[in-house]
């Protein structure tokens, strides 16, 4: 990370003017938008609108360096780093969040208005909402044929238990989509030392996200932003990093790491909980408690991803656990894309609907 970034803007004003209304922050949300290449057309067909992450960077950084210290402007960086490099980047990113609020935080932009500081709440909170989409989308093979994901991963396994059950149908399933036979060539071919980075920097990550939770907690207290839906996406990726280390040779076969061991104020590091679950067989007698229920089903996950790889139980037992940790409302938005449904069943069952303003 380039130390630039947290030196202050000038004497008097180190935090510099609050760019909120400016062209440039207008500028950077538009290259940041890109059109989802998934959703239907219809029959008047445009052409895409592509991210140009390598300029949002550039401009986020220069603005950083020399006209603002700005949350959103970080969170942006963080987002356009991880795409330009990957697990690198969103380290790197996670630190400079860090840094940034130790410094600055008294009068780090947006401003806290008469001690309010929700909108850098929101800030945060999108960027960790942000975060568990991005370990998904970062580049983990490297090959000849290009770069295959995680996101990837997980839905050549889902065909592959599509084909399981349709063999007769393969052929056409199969027809311009990730195979599971193909993510694995792509992951042959991949340099050891590649993955090795990648590892290394995906536990990065971790170590990061954890110390910016360190930061907050001493910030804000118990009005911090949620981390463990994050922290636990993160650990998974890591996880799965490490599996795809061992099945290459890389890594000598055994339990996950552990990645960082440090207690969080709203619950453990999944990547603890699994490793837990490794090193200690499921406990006899009924579950007691919500902490048991949530363990149980992460260690579920974990003999799906060791034992089925290909199968969608992993995910889907993952997916619960996360969703434990998740209040009523984060929930339904999370699974609830349509705003008038969304409000129609936050209505009935009496849960808040207004949030923070994203930084996105």
């Amino acid at each position: 990370m380039d130390a630039k970034l947290l030196e202050p803007i000038c004497e008097d004003r180190p935090c510099g003017e609050d760019l909120s209304f400016s062209s440039e922050f207008d500028t950077i949300r538009e290259l940041r938008r890109e059109d989802d290449p998934t959703l239907e057309q219809g029959a008047w067909v445009t052409p895409l609108k592509v991210a140009d992450w390598k300029a949002a960077e550039a401009m986020c950084a220069d603005l950083l360096r020399t006209r603002t210290k700005d949350l959103r402007l970080a969170a942006w960086w963080c987002d356009a780093a991880a795409r330009n490099r990957g697990f690198a980047g969103l380290a790197e990113g996670l630190e400079l969040c860090t840094r940034l609020c130790e410094r600055y935080w008294a009068g780090l932009h947006p401003l806290a208005e008469d001690g309010d500081v929700e909108q850098r709440i929101g800030n945060l909170g999108w960027l960790l909402q942000r975060l568990r989409v991005l370990v998904q989308l970062l580049p983990v093979t490297r090959s000849p044929d290009g770069s295959l994901t995680l996101a990837d991963l997980a839905a050549a396994r889902a065909l592959q238990a599509q084909i399981d059950r349709n063999p007769e149908d393969a052929e056409r399933l199969a027809e311009n989509r990730v195979t599971l036979e193909r993510f694995m060539k792509s992951l042959r071919d991949t340099a050891p030392a590649h993955l090795q980075q990648t590892l290394e920097a995906a536990r990065r990550c971790e170590a990061a996200l954890q110390d910016l939770q360190r930061t907050l907690d001493g910030l804000l207290g118990d009005e911090g932003p949620g981390f463990s839906a994050a922290r636990d996406a993160l650990a998974a990726a890591v996880h799965e990093i490490e599996r795809l280390a061992r099945e290459t040779g890389m890594l000598a076969a055994g339990p996950a790491s552990e990645g960082p061991t440090s207690p969080a104020p709203d619950g453990p590091p999944a990547s603890v909980a699994v490793a837990a679950a490794a090193a200690h067989p499921v406990d006899e007698g009924p579950i007691r408690t919500r902490t048991q229920a949530l363990a149980r089903l992460r260690e579920v996950a974990e003999f799906f991803r060791r034992t089925e790889p290909h199968s969608p139980v992993a995910y889907l037992a993952a997916k619960a656990a996360s969703w434990g940790e998740m209040p009523l409302h984060v929930w339904l938005r999370s699974v609830l894309k349509d705003p008038g449904a969304l409000a129609h069943l936050e209505e009935l069952l009496g849960v808040e609907a207004a949030g923070p303003e994203s930084a996105g």
